[in-house]
């Protein structure tokens, strides 16, 4: 039997705000096959209100396929 050593990665968009009336307030923007398409729908996202103002709140959790816990966060 042969194993397949490399491991699949999905990459989770994020963006936090904290404000005075909500506190902090986290959203899921998606999950993506790929980094470079989650930092594609960062783009997209960038100048859209609710975005724009909380330009650093963006993040992006990689997780591997079938482990249960979070591989690293990418802060953007």
């Amino acid at each position: 039997m042969v194993l397949n050593m490399t491991e699949n990665k999905v990459y989770t968009l994020v963006h936090a705000k904290e404000t005075k009336q909500s506190g902090l307030t986290e959203f899921e923007i998606g999950t993506f096959s790929t980094l470079e398409r989650a930092l594609e729908e960062k783009k997209k996202r960038e100048n859209v209100s609710g975005f724009k103002d909380y330009p650093k709140g963006f993040r992006i959790e990689v997780f591997i396929i079938d482990k249960d816990f979070c591989q690293e966060i990418i802060y953007l």
